[in-house]
């Protein structure tokens, strides 16, 4: 199951990391403004972000809160907030000096209150875990019936509430039904469905007619609405149902999350460097972005991962211990 979970988080990967190459809209990136790619690119936007978090539930099912709050919140803030800090504010740094940025920050005193660039995902995944930190204390997420009904409230926070852009705490709002569905199928025994024809045909109908609905893709679409909300699910779990794994993706995956914090430190200097050279090949523009975005993480990953503060600061590792992936029995018995 390790292999199968590692795989969509590389496959999540290739994703983040081909949308920021393209541009997440005509005026960024490659600066794509019509055809194929631009369309695709647009259209993943019902996968890419519901995938990583709806992955984190999940992963978070195999590996629940074990009742030792200081431990588990300690945790979060140094795997979380200390790399968005850092990593961050770097980032921000070189995005004011670099000649060829495509945007720069605002108001510096608002840094991180106002969150910075992608890294809005890491700041919103900590109040998640948050929630869910208090959610399991006071034990209303144990019971189907609890779960079921925690679900409900926060797809309507989802569908209602917006304008609390400070701290990230919109973007938990949005985050949090994929978190929720995705610990809902590691903790309630849900995953043989996932091995149903029916169920799967009914996932793909939900999708189709979602995205239908919605139109032609374009970039930055309205994520908070129910169409979104059914497509990002539908699709998280037709990826999970689909068993795929492919060694070279998981191999990606394993890394994921260093991709999703260095990635972009890569993929901007390769297009600077091609601007410079006037080369103006769009495949080839695509395909060094993409391959650096990722190589370019993952080396980093293996380079400090063994070096106390380098790994705290830049990826948010521990280097005392190292948790294993133990999957439950019912995981085990899907792997088989």
């Amino acid at each position: 199951m390790k292999i199968r979970i590692d795989t969509l988080r590389g496959f999540a990967c290739l994703l983040l990391v081909g949308y920021h190459v393209v541009g997440a809209d005509p005026d960024h990136g490659l600066r794509v403004a019509d055809g194929a790619l631009r369309w695709i690119n647009d259209a993943l936007a019902y996968l890419r972000m519901p995938l990583f978090t709806f992955l984190s539930g999940l992963v978070y099912g195999l590996r629940p809160f074990s009742g030792d709050s200081q431990a588990f919140l300690l945790g979060k803030v140094r795997r979380l907030l200390v790399p968005m800090l850092f990593v961050g504010t770097l980032f921000a740094v070189l995005q004011a000096v670099a000649p060829g940025s495509n945007s720069s920050v605002g108001a510096w005193y608002l840094l991180h209150i106002q969150p910075v660039a992608h890294f809005w995902f890491v700041e919103s995944l900590f109040w998640v875990f948050l929630v869910i930190w208090a959610l399991e204390r006071w034990n209303l997420i144990g019971s189907s019936k609890g779960f079921a009904l925690t679900l409900v409230l926060f797809c309507t926070l989802y569908l209602n509430v917006r304008g609390w852009t400070w701290l990230g705490i919109e973007g938990a709002i949005y985050l949090m039904p994929y978190f929720l569905v995705g610990l809902a199928f590691s903790r309630f025994s849900l995953m043989p469905h996932l091995s149903s024809v029916w169920f799967k045909l009914g996932l793909t109908a939900i999708a189709i007619s979602s995205a239908v609905s919605m139109g032609i893709p374009v970039p930055n679409p309205d994520r908070r609405t129910v169409a979104m909300l059914l497509v990002g699910v539908a699709l998280c779990l037709l990826s999970l149902g689909s068993k795929m794994a492919v060694p070279w993706l998981a191999r990606i995956g394993h890394h994921s999350y260093a991709i999703y914090l260095w990635h972009v430190f890569f993929t901007a200097p390769i297009r600077m460097v091609l601007d410079l050279f006037q080369v103006d090949y769009l495949v080839l523009d695509l395909v060094l972005g993409v391959t650096m975005g990722l190589a370019g993480p993952m080396l980093m990953e293996r380079s400090f991962s063994g070096f106390r503060w380098p790994a705290l600061l830049l990826l948010g590792k521990s280097v005392k211990r190292k948790v294993r992936f133990k999957p439950n029995s019912e995981v085990l018995a899907l792997a088989r």
